[in-house]
């Protein structure tokens, strides 16, 4: 088991018995993180700064890489949907 933590206005947090990705742990830490592509790296609103943990996360695929790369992201910035985490990660919206 492992946590996933969502800080923005406030902190949110959520525990994950298996990976998923950080878009499914926002929605089961109930936070307000918005995503209007459903899910698809289509539109970067997901868009999340890994604070810790970036290296319980997937690599980056192509289709989020292209994104990322046009919202002119930091590298530290993944979209939620595309992220899978496997361990403890801490995020910023």
């Amino acid at each position: 088991m492992f946590k996933i933590t969502f800080q923005s206005q406030t902190t949110h947090s959520a525990e994950l018995e298996q990976e998923g990705t950080l878009l499914s742990a926002a929605s089961k830490a109930e936070s307000p993180l918005n995503h209007r592509c459903g899910g698809h790296a289509r539109c970067g609103t997901c868009k999340v700064e890994v604070l810790e943990g970036a290296e319980h996360l997937s690599e980056k695929g192509t289709a989020e890489a292209r994104v990322l790369e046009v919202l002119k992201a930091k590298p530290s910035e993944r979209l939620a949907c595309q992220a899978w985490a496997k361990g403890d990660v801490v995020c910023r919206y």
